[in-house]
C-alpha cells in the first residue's frame, strides 16, 4: 500500500468522518440543551478516572461475553476484528491509534452529547450499536456488544455530566483493542503466578514497508462461471463471492508461467504451469495452526505433508498446489518462507511440515523442466488476497485438463446457518465420455468434439446429422446412427472404448465452523462425493486427495498449558448434516467452474485442450432440467 493511499484513508476515516459526527453532535446538543458540550477545556480528574473505569468496564464486558460464548467470540472475530485487522494492515499502528481516538471523540459527540441529550440513554445506545453494522445479519452480534458498550459510556456521561468521561473511556477501549488486533492473549500458569503473553498473528515483516514483488499473471482471462450463466448447483445458498475466500480470513494467490510454443524440448519448454497458494488466515500459521483433516480417495500422487496432517490434525503452513514434478521445489520454497517468518524452526523448536498438493500437467507443459521457481511461490503467497478467486487456466490450473477439456482452478462456497464453507479444486481428472453436468451425460455427446462439431451443435432431440452428398456413380453413404440422448444408457457393445482416465484432482475445503480434525476428515470424505456427481470415478492413475481445515479453534504452537478447551459442533447437530451437503455441492460446482471458466490452451507439441462448449452444454442441461 503506497503512502498516498494510507494518508487518504486516514483523512477520510480519522479526520473527515469524526468531524462530520462531531458537528452533528454539537448541533443536536444545542437543539436539546440550548448549549454546546464543552470539550475545549482540559478534562477534570474525575472525568479521567470515570473514563478509564468506563473503558476498562467496556473491554471487560466484551472479554467476559466472549469467554461465556465461543459462538459470540467467533462472531466478533469474523466481523469487527476482521475489519479492524484489514485497516491495520493498510495504515499501520501509529495512524490506526490516531484514527480510533478521533473516531471515539466524534462518536461520543454525536451519540452521547447529541442523541443521548435529545432521546435518552437507551435509544442512544441502541442507535450506537446499530451504527456498527446492525443492519447486516452477520454483524448483529458485534452491533449488540457495541450497544452494551454504548450503554456503559452513556451511563458514565449521565453520572458525571462531563462529555470528556465517555470520550476518554471510548478512546481507551478503541486504543487497547487496536493494540490487541492481530495478537492473541495467552495465559500460562507457573505455579500460582499467571504469565500473560501477546502472541502475534502477523509475522514482524508484515509491519514493514511493502517491497515490490514479481508478478506472474495469467494470459488466459476467465470466462463466466456456471452460476453467472444461470446454472445453479444444489440447494444451499452460496457466499457473496461464491468462492473459498467467503470463509473469513482465507486468502488465495496464484502465479502463472506461460512461455514458448512448438515441439517439446525437455527441460526447456514450452511452459504452461503455475502455483496456487491457499492461506487459512492472515497470521503466522506456524504459531497459530488450524485444525485439519485429510481424505485420500486414491493415493496415486506425490503430495507432501499430508501424513502429518492426518496424524496430528493440524495445518501449520499455507497450502500450495502445483504440477507433479514441481511439488518438491515448491515445498522447499515454502520451508524457506516459513523459516524467514519463524527463525526458531529447527533451532529452538521443531521442524515445519510443508503441505503441497500436485497434479500432472504434462500434456500441455514441459513438466520435466520443473519450471515453478521460488520466486513464483513467493509471488503466490505474498499476493494472496481475500478474493474474488481467479479461476480457470491460472496458477496451478494453467496446464490442467479435466474430462478431456481445459480444466484448472475452480471454486465455490455455501452458507450453512451462521457458518461458511468454501471449496477450491485443481481439476485435472476424468474421461470425456463420463462427464455429467446436473445429471446430464453431456460427455457422451461431446466425445469426439471438436473433430465432429455437429456433435456439439446438434440438439439432443435432433436426428442424425446429414452425411455428405455422394459423388456421381457412388452409392449414398449409410445414414449415421443417431447420437444417444443425454439421458440414454450407452450400448456397451457398440461404444468404442475410451482412453484410460489420467490426471488427478486436489480438493481443499475451508470452513469457519468449529470442527476438530476427526470431523474435518468426515467432511473431506463428503467432498469426494462432489467429484462423483460430475463423473469422477477415482481411476487407478488418478491421484484424488481432499484436505479440509477450519479457521475456528486455532492451536497455539508450543503452549505451556497441557490442556486446551475448545467448543465444537455436535456430530448430531442438523448443522453438521448441512455442512456435509455443502461440501458435496461446493465441490461439484467448483469442478464445473473450472470447466466453464477455462479457455482453450495450446501447449507442447501443439497439444490443444479445448474449452468446454458452454452454450451447447447449457442448452442440453436446460432441455432436461429447465433452469
Amino acid at each position: 500500500m503506497d503512502a498516498r493511499t494510507r494518508w487518504r484513508i486516514f483523512l477520510v476515516v480519522g479526520v473527515a468522518a469524526p468531524a462530520v459526527m462531531g458537528a452533528g453532535g454539537l448541533l443536536l446538543a444545542r437543539l436539546a440543551t440550548g448549549q454546546f458540550p464543552d470539550l475545549l477545556r482540559l478534562p477534570s480528574g474525575q472525568a479521567v478516572l470515570a473514563g478509564l473505569a468506563a473503558g476498562g468496564a467496556s473491554l471487560a464486558l466484551v472479554g467476559l461475553l466472549s469467554k461465556l460464548s465461543d459462538r459470540l467470540e467467533e462472531a466478533l472475530r469474523r466481523t469487527g476484528m476482521r475489519a479492524g485487522e484489514e485497516v491495520l494492515r493498510t495504515v499501520g499502528y501509529p495512524l490506526m491509534v490516531v484514527m480510533v481516538t478521533t473516531s471515539a471523540i466524534g462518536e461520543e459527540l454525536l451519540f452521547r452529547g447529541g442523541l443521548q441529550s435529545l432521546l435518552g440513554l437507551v435509544p442512544a445506545a441502541l442507535l450506537f450499536g446499530f451504527s456498527h453494522g446492525g443492519w447486516m445479519r452477520e454483524h448483529r452480534a458485534y452491533a449488540a456488544v457495541a450497544a452494551l458498550s454504548g450503554a456503559i459510556f452513556g451511563g458514565v456521561y449521565a453520572l458525571t455530566g462531563d462529555l470528556w468521561a465517555p470520550a476518554i473511556g471510548h478512546s481507551v477501549h478503541n486504543v487497547l483493542s487496536t493494540l490487541l488486533l492481530g495478537r492473541h492473549v495467552e495465559v500460562e500458569w507457573r505455579g500460582p503466578v499467571p504469565v500473560v503473553r501477546l502472541v502475534p498473528d502477523e509475522p514482524e515483516e508484515t509491519q514493514r514497508e511493502e517491497v515490490p514483488r514479481m508478478s506472474f499473471p495469467s494470459p488466459y482471462p476467465p470466462r463466466p462461471t456456471a452460476r453467472d450463466l444461470g446454472l445453479v448447483t444444489g440447494h444451499l445458498p452460496p457466499g457473496p463471492q461464491n468462492d473459498i475466500c467467503d470463509v473469513p480470513g482465507v486468502r488465495v494467490g496464484h502465479a502463472t508461467r506461460v512461455e514458448g510454443e512448438g515441439p517439446l524440448v525437455p527441460g526447456k519448454g514450452p511452459i504452461r504451469t503455475g502455483v496456487t497458494a491457499i492461506l487459512p488466515h492472515g497470521g503466522n500459521l506456524f504459531q497459530q495452526k488450524v485444525p485439519a483433516g485429510v481424505f485420500v480417495l486414491n493415493g496415486f500422487g506425490k503430495a507432501t505433508g499430508l501424513a502429518q496432517v492426518a496424524e496430528l490434525g493440524t495445518l501449520e503452513t499455507p497450502i500450495l498446489l502445483t504440477n507433479t514434478l514441481s511439488a518438491f521445489r515448491a515445498a522447499d520454497a515454502l520451508v524457506s518462507y516459513m523459516i524467514e517468518r519463524n527463525p526458531e524452526i529447527g533451532v529452538t523448536t521443531g521442524t515445519v511440515n510443508p503441505v503441497v498438493g500436485e497434479c500432472n500437467d504434462g500434456y500441455l507443459n514441459d513438466i520435466q523442466g520443473r519450471h515453478v521457481s521460488e520466486e513464483m511461490v513467493r509471488a503466490a503467497l505474498e499476493g494472496a488476497s481475500t478474493g474474488p478467486v481467479a479461476q480457470g487456466a491460472v496458477g496451478a490450473g494453467t496446464g490442467m485438463v479435466c474430462f478431456g477439456f481445459k480444466g484448472g482452478i475452480g471454486s465455490s462456497s455455501r452458507r450453512v446457518d451462521r457458518y461458511m464453507l468454501g471449496a477450491l479444486v485443481v481439476a485435472n481428472f476424468g474421461r470425456r465420455e463420463d462427464l455429467l453436468i446436473h445429471g446430464v451425460p453431456v460427455g457422451r455427446r461431446l466425445k469426439h468434439y471438436p473433430d465432429e462439431p455437429e456433435a456439439a451443435d446438434a440438439s439432443p432431440a435432433a436426428g442424425p446429422a446429414p452425411g455428405p452428398e455422394p459423388a456421381p456413380g457412388e452409392e449414398p453413404a449409410p445414414a449415421a446412427e443417431p447420437a444417444p440422448a443425454p439421458d440414454a444408457a450407452p450400448d456397451p457393445d457398440a461404444a468404442a472404448p475410451g482412453e484410460p482416465e489420467q490426471g488427478s484432482v486436489v480438493v481443499v475445503l475451508a470452513t469457519d465452523a468449529p470442527l476438530d480434525a476427526r470431523q474435518l476428515t468426515r467432511l473431506a470424505r463428503r467432498g469426494a462425493l462432489g467429484l462423483a456427481r460430475v463423473g469422477g470415478s477415482a481411476a487407478n492413475g488418478s491421484g484424488d486427495f481432499v484436505l479440509a481445515f477450519s479457521t475456528a479453534n486455532r492451536v497455539a504452537h508450543g503452549a505451556g498449558d497441557p490442556l486446551r478447551a475448545v467448543t465444537l459442533l455436535r456430530d448430531d447437530s442438523p448443522i453438521m448434516d448441512d455442512l456435509f451437503r455443502a461440501a458435496v455441492e461446493a465441490v461439484e460446482e467448483a469442478v464445473l467452474n473450472a470447466l466453464f471458466t477455462a479457455r482453450t490452451v495450446t501447449g507442447r507439441d501443439g497439444h490443444v485442450a479445448h474449452a468446454l462448449p458452454v452454450e451447447q452444454v447449457l442448452a442440453w442441461v436446460k432441455q432436461k432440467h429447465p433452469l
